[in-house]
Parts: structure tokens; sequence; C-alpha cells
């Protein structure tokens, strides 16, 4: 299970109260802000908060939502969505979380299609 380092430990808890596709709404997300990263589900999916409205916060998922149930927690976290960038990137294709293609392809989470004109 993933886990924020401890200079990243998580600050608040919030709790699913709906899902659709990738996108969760969250109740009890008092003093969250735009942008900030979350974990999502008992399963901690990489996610971002995207809108905000009273205590109810939209987050999209960056990850695959089956299995995400009702009431699961929502975990903030004190700093925004960002990726590392380095020399490990170089020649490799990585996905919106830095993910690279190659292992998301094997894991058959990602269907690729052969387009020549």
């Amino acid at each position: 299970m993933t886990t924020f380092e401890d200079s990243e430990k998580e600050s608040e808890y919030g709790y699913v109260r709906k899902a659709s596709g990738s996108v969760v709404v969250a109740d009890d997300m008092n003093e969250a802000a735009m942008y900030e990263l979350v974990r999502s589900g008992r399963e901690n999916l990489n996610s971002e908060i995207i809108r905000l409205e009273g205590d109810s916060a939209a987050i999209q998922v960056y990850e695959e939502t089956v299995g995400l149930m009702i009431n699961d927690p929502v975990v903030r976290a004190p700093k925004p969505l960002s990726v590392e960038s380095g020399p490990g990137i170089l020649g490799n294709i990585l996905g919106g979380i830095q993910g690279p293609l190659k292992t998301i392809d094997a894991s058959g989470a990602l269907v690729v299609f052969d387009a020549r004109l």
C-alpha cells in the first residue's frame, strides 16, 4: 500500500459520498485546497481535488476506480499533485501520473492502438 513520506503525512480525512467513473465526490473535506493531492479509497488511489463546494470536494482519480466504495476514506496531503523530472524519464513515455506506459501496458490497464496512415 502506498504511503506518504514522513514530511508528507496526511493532515485530514474525508469520506467518499459518490463516484461516477473517475470522478469522486467526498465530504468532510474542510480546509482542502484546489489541486491538492489526495489518496482515495482503501487502495490509496492517486487523486487531485478539482472542485470545492462547502465541505465537499470533487476529486479526479488518476487510477482505476473499480472497488472504490461509498464511505471509503479520502486522505489529504499538504501539497499539490506534482511530478519530478530527471534523467530517468529520458527515453520513456509516461502517463499522467508519471508511471511508465510500458509498465501500465503490461498490467493490462492500457490499450494501445497502432494507427498508420
